[in-house]
């Protein structure tokens, strides 16, 4: 297949482009170049003539047999037919008055990979079928570049200040960078428009537009979302939602909230998102989140950045964790259905997920450690920033020559146990997992719910030394909600959400610590996962609910005695270490640590009342003066 769509896509590139008056090449060190398409489902668009559109049926004789078989995994593609010039917001923003301009909407997973093999640099399809692909200079998200508009809507409602992610902008200002984005798109040669949706339960749905010019942004984001069928899209009508992603082109360091060439800005009045100079794919999927951060508490509906999945009797678990705790690894369960990786919603009604795809980590990725997300890496997934050999098109997961962030997007129904649709009933455990790399914290205890909420707000777990020149010591970070970089509103109230909805439905939460034993890192060593998977089993058995537990010094977590599967000198870490004074002494480090952490949300009684922090206080370490 691979050699077929090679020689289908050889033509030549138009490097023609009208870029905004402030563009400089000096600026950015790479710049995608659209280019005209001859033979693909397009449409060819004039001022004079938008609501008239000609459709070219998409063919290629050299490929058809080949891809014909595949397009059934996803929905044909729906034009702009009959679309309204007067009624629709992207002919208002006279996005298709370059006549010479083609515009490509909810196409197939082939087209793309063919417009993106044509047009873009550096992307092939290897050997798995996937379609690899590169962001360039930004390989990761821009945390500090992110904004957002202070509106009289929600500027009560938003976090701001100490520890926030949410820097403010004007609408001035947001209306500054959102001309920028206008004028690169209107000046390409190649407009793409995904519409889908957020939430798949339906009384929840979103519906997100994502107006990009690179073809594997396009065919990222129809991964990520919820896929409409034919029919949903004919009456998809305007979105709630649109993100502009003009990432090829710099921000304008004139506009005064614009601190460098990136700029991710979010207008929640207009409900646009503008992306400028990050070709990052991962910004689009974490916009669409932050959102949702914002959209589903005023709706009563707490949003999560969790792992979940749901057992045989029904019994749904969430995963909550940071970077390298497991909560990827542990929410896939070959035992028990995938309801997703990453986003997900508590409502009413159960949970469900936001999205419709996964984005999983790929670095030094195998078969036989992680075999559901590497048979998904096929035909219809995009890799990023992933270096495959020129030759035999394998890839090298062992590879960080562009990134260690390697990743795959690909759908949800990409793995063989996902439960379709993405929802379940309500949560019946919750597990907070932490990579304790000081080697204190026990493989699993028991939290009460002020634990529950104090762990939920703190977002704890540790860097391992190393990692950084000079790094000789663990390094403790928190994460508020284990995903402060998308919150929207203050922590608390979230935790106050998370803690209603625990009661009411008699949810049990865990905090499950997946880092060392016997000693910090360097010294001690890591937790098995054969004895974490052991762990998570019996939570689900119902087997440690019904353990006898002791309580611990500082934190006053109370730790099953016994697990099956599990040695008790592991599940009691104190036992492990060979100097107990060492050991009480970075037992009560740590809980400075997370007093000093929490301080920062002390404010939250404006959102939450000064009962509800009160009480999340007693769920934290008390420490001896």
């Amino acid at each position: 297949m691979q050699a077929l769509i090679r020689n289908a896509v050889l033509s030549s590139v138009d490097a023609s482009v009208h870029l905004p008056t402030h563009f400089s090449f000096a600026r950015v060190s790479m710049f995608y170049r659209a280019a005209p398409i001859r033979s693909r489902s397009t449409i060819s668009i004039t001022a004079a003539q938008a609501p008239s559109v000609k459709i070219k049926k998409f063919q290629d004789e050299a490929t058809a047999p080949e891809l014909s078989g595949l397009k059934s995994l996803h929905h044909h593609a729906k034009l702009l037919k009959g679309q309204n010039p007067s009624s629709s917001n992207i002919y208002n923003d006279g996005l298709f008055s370059n006549s010479s301009q083609q515009v490509f909407r909810n196409l197939t997973v082939a087209e793309y990979c063919q417009l993106a093999l044509k047009h873009e640099p550096d992307t092939s399809l290897v050997s798995s079928g996937a379609l690899a692909a590169r962001s360039y200079g930004k390989t990761g998200r821009s945390p500090k570049d992110k904004r957002v508009v202070q509106e009289a809507e929600s500027v009560n409602d938003i976090w701001w200040g100490g520890g926030s992610p949410n820097y403010p902008t004007s609408e001035t200002d947001f209306l500054a960078n959102r001309a920028t984005a206008m004028n690169y798109i209107k000046s390409g040669k190649m407009v793409f428009i995904v519409d889908a949706f957020a939430n798949w339960d339906k009384e929840a749905r979103m519906k997100i537009r994502v107006v990009c010019t690179r073809p594997y942004h396009a065919l990222f984001m129809h991964n990520m979302l919820i896929r409409p069928t034919p029919e949903e899209l004919e009456t998809f009508g305007e979105p709630d939602f649109t993100i502009y992603n003009a990432g090829e082109v710099p921000a304008d360091q004139s506009i005064p909230s614009n601190t460098s060439d990136t700029s991710v800005s979010i207008s929640l009045k207009r409900g646009e998102m503008i992306i400028l100079g990050t070709q990052y794919a991962g910004e689009m999927k974490k916009g669409v989140f932050t959102l949702m951060n914002y959209w589903m508490p005023k709706q009563g509906i707490l949003s999560l950045h969790s792992g979940c999945n749901v057992g045989p009797q029904g019994d749904v678990s969430l995963f909550f964790g940071l970077s390298g705790t497991g909560k990827t690894t542990l929410s896939a369960d070959p035992h028990r259905p995938l309801i997703g990786d990453d986003e997900h919603c508590w409502g009413e009604d159960g949970v469900f997920n936001i999205e419709g795809g996964c984005y999983a980590k790929c670095i030094n990725l195998q078969e036989e450690k992680e075999p559901e997300i590497f048979q998904a890496i096929r035909f219809g997934t995009v890799l990023e920033n992933i270096e495959y050999d020129p030759q035999t098109l394998q890839i090298k997961y062992e590879s960080t020559l562009y990134t260690e962030n390697t990743r795959a997007s690909y759908p949800i129904d990409f793995i063989s146990n996902a439960k379709i649709p993405c929802i379940g009933p309500q949560p019946k455990n919750i597990m907070l997992l932490c990579c304790d790399a000081f080697g204190v914290l026990p493989p699993v205890s028991k939290l009460t719910l002020e634990q529950a909420m104090y762990w939920f707000v703190s977002g704890y777990t540790a860097k391992i030394a190393g990692t950084e020149h000079g790094v000789t010591e663990p390094e403790a970070t928190f994460s508020a909600c284990f995903g402060a970089a998308f919150l929207a509103w203050h922590p608390m109230k979230y935790a106050a959400m998370l803690s209603e909805k625990m009661q009411k439905h008699g949810t049990t939460a865990w905090l499950i610590n997946t880092g060392w034993t016997g000693g910090q890192y360097g010294v001690g060593n890591r937790i098995s996962l054969i004895h974490t998977r052991a762990i998570v089993d019996a939570i689900h058995s119902g087997e440690l609910l019904q353990a006898e537990c002791e309580r611990t010094l500082v934190f006053g977590l109370d730790v099953p005695l016994q697990c099956s599967g599990v040695p008790s000198s592991v599940l009691r870490p104190e036992m492990s270490w060979k100097n107990r004074e060492e050991f009480d002494a970075k037992l009560h480090n740590l809980g400075t640590m997370f007093h000093k952490n929490f301080d920062k949300f002390m404010d939250g009684s404006k959102y939450v009342g000064e009962e509800a922090v009160q009480r999340m206080i007693k769920g934290g370490p008390q420490l001896r003066s």
